[in-house]
């Protein structure tokens, strides 16, 4: 039988008759290779690394007294993991604004535990976690540091930034800038109204770079081999590593980088495309 301690479920009010808050705090014993899986209408979702056994869950909401009675909020320990719910039952379009920015998931995991993150209204922030990650919002932004696996990352109204990752990263957005930073791994970013930056440390494994309406910059080690396919509708191409180049243009740049190797491509409809040399 799983262990489960530290288990409250409470409903406290706050001020007055209308404002309420209810939280859940549980703590399960686990072990290696099992998946977090939280699933929201709308929150906050922290989720960052622990070195022990066990998967860690506080949840803080707060709202009217008859909107937090109908919230279904449960954790539960399964046989390939630990599942997070939570979801807002009857809400008006009115009151939607409010219950997302007053719920928060505050989970801690142990080292090679998957993580799958799907909020309806929110950021969501992932630290210090070794094992694949998947976060996914449907209004927030997204960030991910000192991450040690594959990581997805998608919103469709934020901004994404990636920092210190130990695997491959692949990015999409619909309104925002994208960074990229200190990647080990292949590396994908895009956005269809934003910026896209990307530094990458240690070999070239492919990196794919879009935007529809913005710059891109590309951080790459002095010694990058690559072929390189650089595009621009509305700027220019630079680049501090020499390209021998088959394509040369002020709006276009394809070659390789010394002597050739993964593919990267860049490609923005609306600004300048720069690749910087780092040592």
């Amino acid at each position: 039988m799983p262990r489960l301690s530290a288990i409250a479920l409470v409903l406290i009010a706050v001020g007055s008759a209308h404002a309420a808050e209810k939280t859940l705090d549980r703590t399960f014993t686990v072990s290696p290779g099992g998946e977090l899986v939280v699933d929201a209408d709308g929150a906050a979702i922290h989720v960052s690394g622990n070195s022990g056994n066990q998967v860690i869950v506080h949840v803080v909401a707060r709202g009217s007294e008859k909107d937090l009675a109908n919230m279904k909020l449960d954790a539960i320990q399964k046989e390939n993991g630990v599942s997070v719910t939570l979801r807002n039952g009857k809400l008006s379009w009115f009151s939607w604004g409010s219950w997302r920015s007053e719920q928060d998931i505050e989970v801690s995991v142990p080292p090679r535990y998957g993580i799958k993150v799907q909020t309806g209204g929110g950021s969501v922030d992932l630290r210090d976690t070794v094992g694949p990650a998947s976060l996914n919002t449907s209004g927030g932004d997204i960030s991910a540091k000192n991450v040690v696996g594959n990581v997805e990352l998608r919103t469709s109204g934020g901004s994404i930034q990636a920092d210190t990752i130990r695997g491959d990263v692949d990015a999409d957005t619909s309104g925002g800038d994208v960074r990229l930073l200190h990647v080990d791994g292949k590396i994908r970013g895009n956005t269809s109204g934003g910026s896209v930056r990307c530094s990458l440390v240690g070999a070239n494994r492919g990196i794919l770079a879009t935007t529809s309406g913005g710059d891109i910059e590309l951080s790459l080690p002095r010694g990058t081999t690559a072929n390189i396919d650089a595009t621009t509708s509305g700027g220019e191409v630079t680049s501090e590593i020499p390209v021998t180049s088959t394509v040369r243009k002020e709006t276009d740049l394809v070659g390789t980088l010394n002597g050739g190797g993964e593919r990267i491509y860049a490609h923005t409809s609306g600004g300048s495309i720069t690749v910087r040399a780092e040592n």
